[in-house]
């Protein structure tokens, strides 16, 4: 019994070393891929290379909306007064049916985006981040009270925007 209580014993700070330097760490805690000392963005509006109109003031808004509720970085106006600046194109974006109810009108709808995406240093003028293809897709549940397919394409676009500027914006504070 006392040899059970003595190794326990011997073991327990041990284990607990080895815990200690895991490297495991709290998401959100570490600078990520972010350069020392860079604070401020500026957003250039997306470019929009889709046949849907006004997507780029949508997304674009809605990723300044995003950095700005985020303590990280804050976006500025002034291209000259920014550390970093990040550039976007959207080069896909698609709607499609993919639910339906008993007499065949859709009852759900995947909406997804394709976005060319680079962050620079505005000291270095080399990217930071970049990613040529970032693909984000969301279901949308059509509404009851739905009117046309204008309407609820609309609507989607509108309910799309702010999770895909929190997905990009989360990406490249992480580095994920």
């Amino acid at each position: 019994m006392r040899v059970r209580t003595a190794w326990r014993a011997a073991l327990a700070p041990l284990l607990a070393a080895l815990l200690a330097g895991c490297g495991y760490s709290l998401v959100g805690t570490g600078r990520g891929i972010l350069p020392a000392g860079a604070t401020t963005v500026f957003v250039e509006t997306f470019v929009n290379e889709t046949q849907r109109v006004g997507l780029e003031q949508i997304v674009t808004d809605a990723v300044l909306r995003e950095l700005a509720g985020r303590a990280r970085l804050k976006p500025v106006r002034d291209r000259e007064g920014a550390d970093l600046e990040l550039t976007g194109r959207l080069v896909a974006y698609n709607v499609q049916a993919v639910r339906f109810d008993d007499s065949g009108r859709a009852i759900e709808y995947e909406i997804s985006v394709v976005a060319k995406v680079t962050l620079t240093d505005r000291k270095t003028e080399k990217p930071v981040f970049a990613n040529p293809s970032f693909l984000f897709r969301q279901p949308y549940p059509v509404p009851l009270t739905a009117g046309s397919y204008v309407d609820v394409e609309n609507a989607a676009v509108d309910a799309l925007a702010r999770p895909f500027a929190r997905s990009l914006v989360t990406t490249i504070l992480e580095g994920f």
